[in-house]
């Protein structure tokens, strides 16, 4: 095993986290400038980052999968109402990119079933997005994709393909996308190549419709892109999570959700163990009660049914001494 299922875990939520702060143009410690650092004096004034509702949402439904040790539906509501009440009026309005953010821990926690896994998505993608994303394609894809990774079954040169087949299909909008992906890594196409070839295929998939039926009716911000953009971040450079987040901020193009998706994506492959120090010590002095990434030992322990909600554990402090300097009495 490269490396330990938590550590792939903490990769998830934490590479999550972190794309989407960076996507939302940083905060404190934790933004980009050129390809390192830069370090912002922290000011009293400066206000904590923006996370999306659906990043809340995800958090909720990590929150009711470590209680429920399942998946409740009527838990995850109740979560989110003790939480942000207002969130609840999201339901059945998500494009697939938002969705698929907000179903990251049902991935997490039925990676190791495909048929399971499914089933699960396409509820959860019944309640959250609206009707014009019903397929639920975008969610499936990016939770297949975390799904390999986690059960290191993840190849970089055929995931796309794997992907396609998951889905069943290469004639709907999600796909073709993909597919387009596919070949723009294939002839190893740069970042602005492949966000203007992917605007032309949307615009030529939607360019019969009317523009109502289009998703959000605008093409600027296609959640499908969103989608693509993830995987080739991700798939451009699988090794090296800086650089694949770095480029999907740098699409300009719904940063904050792309940022997530391939932060999720990268952080499955490469683990927490490949975040850069600097970022992961960042995130933690963000003060915010949205830190999902901060779970992932519960949500492994429920995982692993070894991890009971209802018992409080108090541990004794510890005394830690040279050899034989605390002696037995």
């Amino acid at each position: 095993m490269r490396y330990s299922l938590l550590n792939r875990f903490r990769g998830v939520l934490l590479g999550s986290f972190i794309g989407e702060v960076l996507g939302n143009g940083g905060y404190q410690g934790l933004v980009l400038d050129g390809f390192a650092l830069k370090e912002i004096k922290p000011v009293d004034t400066q206000p904590n980052p923006s996370l999306s509702a659906w990043q809340q949402i995800a958090a909720c439904g990590t929150k009711s999968l470590i209680n429920c040790g399942r998946l409740d539906w009527q838990d995850w509501l109740e979560q989110i109402s003790l939480q942000q009440p207002s969130l609840l009026e999201l339901k059945n309005t998500a494009s697939c990119s938002e969705a698929a953010l907000a179903t990251v821990p049902i991935a997490i926690f039925f990676h190791e079933d495909e048929a399971k896994l499914r089933q699960q998505l396409l509820q959860a993608a019944a309640m959250w997005q609206d009707d014009t994303h019903s397929q639920g394609e975008g969610v499936l894809a990016i939770a297949f994709a975390i799904a390999l990774a986690l059960t290191e079954k993840l190849n970089p040169s055929t995931l796309i393909s794997q992907t396609l087949a998951y889905l069943g299909t290469t004639q709907t909008p999600m796909a073709k996308q993909l597919a387009e992906v596919q070949t723009l890594l294939q002839q190893g196409a740069g970042l602005n190549t492949t966000l203007q070839q992917l605007r032309r295929v949307q615009s030529e998939l939607y360019s019969d419709l009317p523009q109502e039926r289009s998703p959000q009716s605008k093409l600027n911000n296609c959640p499908y892109i969103s989608i693509a953009l993830a995987f080739y971040c991700f798939l451009s450079t699988p090794e090296d999570f800086r650089l694949s987040v770095t480029r999907a901020v740098r699409t300009c193009h719904q940063p904050q959700i792309t940022a997530a998706l391939t932060g999720a994506l990268s952080g499955a492959y490469n683990s927490i163990i490949d975040i850069p120090v600097g970022w992961h010590l960042a995130a933690k002095g963000i003060n915010t009660s949205w830190k999902n990434w901060q779970l992932a030992e519960s949500l492994l322990a429920v995982w692993l049914g070894v991890y009971d909600p209802s018992v409080t554990h108090n541990h004794q402090n510890l005394a830690v001494a040279a050899p034989w300097v605390i002696q037995r009495r």
